[in-house]
């Protein structure tokens, strides 16, 4: 067993995301609803409250010790600040209703990047982030989000008028995603001078279960490059997550310049390892749909020992699961997979 001195949450993930190896693997579950219902609120409360979101929070990290506090992340804050109407459920999150680029001829014209401090519900996601940096900066990482850019065109455009942009409308959907791009690089600056340690770009329209490894590498690349670029420029560590099958681009994620992949159960964690371990740290991939929601503890950290076993060795792997945690999860399953990761995750 090691002998190494037991490092903080923020110095254990940071060594990862550097490809290094921390005293064990980091374990982040990404939990949003699901440390809003552990408080015992609805989900509609914490959207325009940020002291119960914060609240949520600290209150389960503290509870179940795992390595990562995240902000109000994936409620379509961007692409509402852009003119797109959400649908806000009472115990949900939100979804987009109204996009808010239905006509490229009068729509178009009239986009503008928003201010991150003035505009939309962007003022208290990036309030949240302060006070979560306030509350544990230096010993736990502060996690901020800002979706894709490509994410970002298909909430402000609707997921299936893009997709068929590509082929009807190439030129009109570049556009869109040009600005979409320059809105992402101004909301990241200020998610990170709001105190966020590392920014989870995330997309899960870009997998090759919902687009071709060509569209991707024609319509998605060289804008989500620039994005994560940018944000590698301020100083901050950035891992980028797309839902469902990428083992066909997983290279060309590691080539825009990202620290970490996140990768779900559709992606295997040694071959993954295999091929751009060498480039990037890697995240993943317990389910969180079926074991993590529906199956017991002792499945749950079977399931982590062997994604820890695939991906660890030599340094630069985080256990996470595959995707966000459904508030519903148990929370021994939760206590399980942080177990997991002590048990047999030490270096």
């Amino acid at each position: 067993m090691s002998q190494k001195p037991e490092m903080t949450p923020y110095e254990r993930l940071m060594a990862a995301f550097e490809r290094r190896k921390p005293d064990r693997v980091p374990v982040t579950p990404f939990v949003r609803e699901w440390c809003v219902r552990q408080a015992g609120y609805k989900f509609s409360e914490v959207m325009t409250n940020t002291e119960k979101y914060v609240y949520s929070q600290l209150y389960s990290i503290r509870k179940f010790g795992y390595d990562m506090v995240l902000d109000l992340l994936a409620v379509h804050a961007e692409s509402e600040a852009m003119g797109s109407k959400l649908k806000i459920p009472l115990d949900s999150p939100p979804s987009v209703d109204v996009p808010a680029v239905r006509d490229f001829a009068t729509d178009l014209p009239k986009l503008r990047v928003p201010h991150p401090r003035k505009d939309g519900r962007l003022p208290i996601i990036l309030e949240g982030t302060r006070r979560l940096k306030e509350a544990v900066g230096g010993v736990i990482p502060v996690m901020g989000y800002v979706q894709a850019c490509w994410r970002h065109t298909c909430m402000m455009r609707g997921t299936e008028r893009a997709l068929l942009d590509m082929k009807k409308n190439p030129e009109q959907i570049k556009e869109l995603l040009d600005i979409a791009t320059d809105s992402c690089i101004v909301y990241g600056e200020a998610v990170v001078e709001a105190g966020a340690d590392l920014i989870w770009v995330s997309d899960p329209t870009s997998s090759g279960d919902m687009i071709s490894k060509k569209a991707f590498e024609e319509f998605v690349l060289p804008f989500l490059t620039r994005q994560i670029k940018s944000y590698k420029r301020m100083g901050t560590k950035v891992f980028l997550h797309i839902c469902g099958n990428v083992n066909d681009r997983l290279e060309a994620m590691a080539s825009t310049g990202c620290d970490a992949i996140s990768v779900d159960e559709k992606v295997d964690l040694a071959k993954a390892k295999s091929l751009v371990g060498g480039k990037v740290c890697l995240m993943g991939n317990v389910s969180p749909g079926v074991t993590l929601l529906s199956k017991t503890p002792k499945e749950v950290e079977e399931e982590s020992r062997v994604a820890i076993e695939k991906a660890m060795a030599g340094g630069g792997f985080v256990l996470a699961p595959g995707c966000i945690v459904p508030a519903a999860v148990p929370p021994e399953n939760i206590a399980a997979m942080v177990s997991a990761a002590q048990k047999y995750g030490v270096y």
